[in-house]
């Protein structure tokens, strides 16, 4: 039988119920003697072994992690970064006794209502918490629920494990937050790094909206980059749209020194700002080259294809799941996530004029 055996498995064998699986195989009243046997034997036959995370579990919650997505009614489609962190998490529930109850919630103010009524119903063993603000809040009021939870990108980390200068965010004394951790300063000189050697001196990173942590986190790393190569490199900020993704990079270039490298915080900003550019009579890239820290289908398909970070978000969104599992079961550390791959293609030249 591939994957590990569950207890599902084992009730299927011995014809019958999850529940009286569990019972028998927890000593637990509600099943006969003969029954207890033979699930025992069944279970021993095929290899089944006690899971420590349900055993954390029982008795205390749901055998259910939680996932609250805020999405407005503005902007209510889950991006293509999203679903793919989804299918990570779901890929690592695979072969646990877990299941995941996402919800769409439309501001922070519905989604403590939404942890609130988790807790006093017992909805969900723990919680996954992403998409994380400059004035966190959401991991005081889990603490005080009793709320397990893992955080995904957290700018909080132990005394040692982050730099001072990258951290943009404060906690009540005592908080702790079992996290998972971006390597925010060698991932963004992947990207910077490449222009350097190709020329440019002039740069622009097109970011978004500053009261996240990851946009501040970025844009510190990009502030360390700079001072390591005495270089500025202007930021702009936006509401992750194409319309302002687009309407920044006019009005970068038509400044009296404009950058000759751009870079736009997403996909969908890079692509809008391309056609923006060569509508403007901006030639990408012989007049200015553009990339985006996140790869996706639209940077392959681009009329000028963009060079790219390809984040194994897949991996994202099984270590956050991982990082979890171990704070149910009393186990596990804090991790790193892997860095993103450059993928160059033609939207980057040599600076033209450097």
């Amino acid at each position: 039988m591939p994957g590990r055996v569950t207890i599902n498995d084992v009730a299927r064998a011995a014809g019958v119920s999850k529940g009286a699986a569990s019972n028998a195989l927890n000593d637990q009243p509600g099943v006969s003697e003969d029954t207890r046997r033979r699930v025992k034997a069944v279970a021993a036959e095929l290899g089944w072994a006690p899971n420590r995370l349900a055993r954390a579990l029982s008795g205390a919650r749901s055998d259910a992690l939680g996932w609250a997505i805020v999405r407005s009614a503005k902007s209510a489609t889950i991006d293509p970064y999203f679903t793919r962190l989804f299918s990570g998490i779901e890929l690592e529930l695979e072969h646990t006794e877990l299941s995941l109850v996402a919800k769409l919630v439309s501001d922070r103010d519905a989604e403590a209502e939404l942890y609130r009524r988790w807790a006093s119903e017992r909805r969900v063993g723990g919680v996954l918490v992403t998409d994380i603000d400059v004035d966190e809040r959401r991991f005081a009021q889990l603490s005080e629920l009793g709320m397990p939870f893992a955080a995904f990108r957290s700018t909080v980390a132990s005394e040692g494990a982050m730099p001072a200068e990258l951290r943009v965010s404060t906690l009540p004394t005592g908080t702790l937050v079992p996290s998972v951790w971006f390597r925010e300063t060698e991932t963004v000189a992947a990207i910077l790094d490449h222009a350097w050697r190709n020329g440019h001196r002039r740069m622009a990173w097109i970011s978004g909206d500053p009261s996240k942590a990851a946009v501040r986190l970025r844009e510190r790393a990009v502030e360390v980059w700079g001072r390591e190569h005495r270089s500025r490199v202007a930021t702009a900020y936006t509401d992750y749209g194409a319309a302002a993704g687009a309407a920044a990079a006019v009005e970068l270039v038509r400044t009296a020194d404009p950058p000759t490298f751009i870079v736009f915080d997403s996909d969908i900003m890079a692509l809008a700002g391309l056609s923006a550019l060569s509508a403007s009579g901006r030639h990408v890239p012989d007049e200015v080259s553009v990339a985006s820290f996140i790869d996706s289908e639209l940077c392959e398909v681009a009329l000028t294809p963009i060079t790219a970070l390809a984040h194994p978000v897949l991996e994202y969104g099984r270590a956050l799941t991982r990082r979890l599992i171990g704070v149910l079961g009393g186990f596990g550390a804090d991790a790193w996530l892997p860095v993103p791959t450059l993928v160059e293609r033609a939207s980057v030249a040599g600076a033209a004029g450097e």
